[in-house]
């Protein structure tokens, strides 16, 4: 009778590890960003030089000339490439952005976009990213401004090429997320953008439910050894 008891409460610990390993498993579950390298090229027409035109797989932006351009070393065909948000955006007369849709929080926590920026022309530029959720992805989350000036003032860059960062905090559990990005120079000035992705900081409980889950296995372990 003793060993039938020992031998169902490891059934039990066993099953609810391997829950609580299961839920913490889908409390990570990742937003994905689709080419945020912007190297699939698929659907894009080259052009001539290091250019392409279209819209870049898995965004949404105008469908014009120019989008995607490479950089790189022909040999070893090691390119790096990046979207031109100057013909990809506007703000007037219309306001129509680089945009993609990157998944739905299972979770309520904070959400980082981080990109890369450089500049494509001998003009200064502002760019402008916004992260936007709700169940249609219509509520602004948050946003901000990155500006380069071109040439530098008094000698000192004006830190707008880099990597950057925007985190919109606390995300709500079930939000359907979008993340934009908009070339507003008015003056000539176009950004190259690359490297973009995202990601969720796990909810404080994830690591409580991973610890639980171990601690059932290791539970498991010890009653099949003391039913031995």
């Amino acid at each position: 009778m003793k060993t039938k008891t020992m031998k169902t409460k490891s059934i039990l610990s066993l099953a609810c590890g391997l829950v609580l390993l299961c839920l913490g498993g889908q409390a990570n579950a990742a937003l994905v960003v689709t080419n945020g390298n912007f190297r699939d090229l698929t659907g894009l027409t080259y052009v001539g030089g290091p250019w392409y035109s279209g819209v870049p797989t898995g965004w949404s932006g105008i469908n014009t000339g120019y989008t995607v351009i490479y950089t790189g070393n022909p040999s070893p065909s090691v390119f790096t490439y990046a979207a031109n948000l100057g013909a990809l955006t506007s703000t007037t007369p219309n306001f129509d952005t680089l945009n993609q849709s990157v998944g739905t929080t299972d979770y309520t926590a904070d959400v980082t976009l981080k990109f890369d920026l450089s500049n494509l022309n001998s003009n200064g530029y502002q760019v402008g990213v916004g992260i936007y959720g709700g169940s249609n992805s219509d509520t602004l989350l948050a946003t901000r401004s990155v500006v380069h000036q071109f040439p530098d003032v008094n000698g000192v860059p004006q830190n707008g090429v880099g990597t950057f960062e925007l985190t919109a905090q606390s995300v709500a559990s079930g939000s359907l997320l979008k993340i934009a990005f908009w070339n507003t120079s008015g003056t000539g000035g176009a950004a190259s953008l690359t490297n973009v992705s995202i990601s969720q900081i796990p909810e404080p409980s994830t690591g409580s439910m991973m610890a639980l889950g171990l601690a059932g296995l290791v539970t498991t372990r010890l009653l099949r050894r003391k039913d031995s």
